[in-house]
């Protein structure tokens, strides 16, 4: 069977409905073939063998994995106290009493109807982090972007799955989080959970959110390269990360920085058989490491531009960089960290 989520414009809440709908469909089925993803320009596409049967939605282990992943306080991160509990079992009752109607709509494209009356949280509309939801000593109210019940319940869903939520203090003690998005090209949904096992908790002390970008998107890759192993049809290709920002300011988390980064070079270097790859990949890693240490962080900078900007000039400064870390004794580089031979043959690829 295959199923749709029409695109909306709204980058984020589309990957995530894509997300929803696969992981929904995966808790339906429960067979051996996982559901795939693929981006078809105006739309995603979601395939999985079989005829998914709605009223066995309640008895899917599944689909109750899905409700207890620990990323729901984070999807719903302007609600105060506990209140995420309840918008995660708002998510859990639309999606069981509408999983008919659901998949009906989808097997014909599925279309979000921003005139409906459910706010989309932050993670899936960054805009919307302008206060906290629930009564506070002001009352404080603004309008955010209202959507039709099914999407939005469907996008919390794909967003508990699909985006990594990374908590660290930034300047001035406060609490940040980096949010990114891997966005499905041609991903078959077990190689993502996979994936995400390998990545999703893996992290550094992060100079900012483009830093925390650069080395999020290595390690996807990295994990890409390990799960494929050569084949460069294996079904884990991503387009593209999504990432944006929040900073903490009072009881208000508020959007700051975001943008996008493109991986087809990096994701396509993943897929070879290269053992310069795996070289090239072990020394980016070192020096996101090392650079998150006091006084290294010019390594962490030169590469995070490298990875997200590939350039001759890019790589250059890298290069330079990297060299004065090599050629000073007081700073040293044990060689399993520097560049082979086949390391720098891809690394040249992958700047040209």
């Amino acid at each position: 069977m295959q199923y749709f989520v029409s695109k909306s414009g709204f980058a984020i809440l589309d990957a995530c409905r894509a997300y929803g709908l696969a992981a929904l469909l995966q808790a339906l089925t429960r067979g051996p073939s996982a559901p795939e993803i693929q981006n078809l320009g105006h739309a995603y596409a979601v395939q999985v063998a079989g005829r998914p049967v709605p009223s066995g939605l309640r008895s899917s282990e599944n689909w109750y994995a899905l409700l207890a992943l620990d990323s729901w306080q984070q999807v719903f991160l302007t609600y105060k106290g506990q209140q995420w509990k309840t918008q995660r079992d708002r998510v859990q009752a639309v999606i069981e009493q509408q999983t008919g109607q659901l998949l009906e709509k989808a097997a014909q494209g599925l279309e979000a109807d921003f005139g409906g009356k459910m706010t989309l949280p932050g993670s899936l509309d960054p805009a919307a982090f302008k206060g906290l939801k629930g009564l506070t000593a002001a009352k404080y109210a603004e309008g955010a972007t209202q959507l039709d019940d099914l999407n939005w319940a469907l996008a919390c869903l794909g967003a508990a799955a699909g985006q990594r939520y990374r908590l660290q203090r930034g300047v001035g003690g406060k609490w940040e989080f980096y949010v990114t998005l891997p966005v499905p090209e041609h991903v078959q949904l077990d190689n993502f959970w996979e994936i995400r096992r390998l990545v999703y908790q893996a992290g550094l002390s992060y100079q900012g959110v483009r830093n925390a970008v650069a080395h999020f998107s290595l390690l996807l890759a990295e994990a890409i390269r390990r799960k494929a192993a050569g084949n460069p049809l294996f079904p884990a290709r991503f387009s593209e990360v999504l990432y944006f920002s929040l900073f903490q300011s009072g009881q208000q988390y508020k959007p700051s920085k975001g943008g996008v980064v493109q991986l087809g070079k990096l994701v396509d270097m993943a897929l070879t058989a290269s053992r310069g790859t795996a070289a090239a990949f072990h020394t980016w890693d070192y020096l996101f490491r090392r650079g998150s240490t006091q006084g290294a962080q010019d390594l962490a900078e030169a590469i995070t531009e490298f990875i997200i900007a590939p350039s001759l000039d890019s790589y250059y400064r890298h290069a330079q960089i990297f060299l004065r870390y090599i050629v000073d004794p007081n700073l040293r580089v044990k060689p399993e960290f520097l560049y082979t031979e086949e390391a720098l043959l891809e690394v040249m690829k992958y700047a040209t």
